[in-house]
């Protein structure tokens, strides 16, 4: 497909939106590493010098994708955290932990954000991005205060800054290579497999009990 460069702002929104389904689509089954611009312009339908009309740097496609994906978050955990009755740190922690099941793509993205995404990028871009974040992120912590309202504004900052660094910490330890996974199938090694889910709920009953 050979698609003209789009020139009004809806078009130009609904090819973003492709070429980010595409590179959602790559990411799903391919590490961040191994995926190209020309993988995404390809899978997207476009030629690799049109998709750079869009974006400058594979890093900006992705952190996009992921910020989509945050936002999407949000929502789920907003719903959720409405529906508790009489909450308790470990009601709480269970709806964020159910947030996140099945959210495989959210994760992988939340490890590498700080780490790889945020590296090649200009600060101008930076700047827009961490201001996109503001609204979503005060309407995820006006829904945690109304379930813990002895929680101080800075207090929810904090445990929201906690929580995603549990996800970047466990995630990799619970996705482990083929290699390490066969290893740790031996009964000597099984000590070190990771139940993701199950740490991540305790973790964040633990946080919350803590703030």
């Amino acid at each position: 497909m050979s698609w003209q460069r789009a020139r009004q702002p809806g078009q130009k929104a609904e090819r973003v939106a492709t070429i980010l389904d595409a590179a959602a689509t790559l990411f799903d089954e391919k590490e961040f590493a191994d995926i190209s611009m020309r993988d995404v312009a390809s899978s997207a339908g476009l030629g690799k010098a049109s998709l750079y009309h869009y974006f400058s740097t594979k890093e900006e496609v992705f952190i996009c994708l992921y910020r989509e994906e945050l936002n999407d978050w949000f929502l789920d955990v907003e719903r959720r955290l409405k529906r508790l009755r009489a909450p308790t740190p470990k009601r709480i922690a269970k709806s964020l932990t159910d947030a996140i099941r099945d959210r495989d793509r959210f994760c992988r993205l939340t490890v590498v954000l700080a780490s790889v995404l945020e590296r090649n990028l200009s600060t101008e871009f930076i700047r827009e991005f961490k201001r996109s974040l503001l609204p979503p992120l005060e309407q995820c912590a006006a829904a945690l205060q109304s379930v813990q309202p002895d929680m101080s504004p800075a207090a929810v900052h904090e445990f929201l800054v906690q929580h995603h660094a549990v996800i970047s910490g466990l995630w990799p330890l619970a996705r482990p290579s083929e290699e390490v996974s066969a290893v740790m199938q031996e009964e000597e090694f099984r000590g070190y497999q990771v139940d993701f889910y199950r740490l991540f709920e305790s973790t964040i009953r633990q946080l919350m009990q803590a703030n």
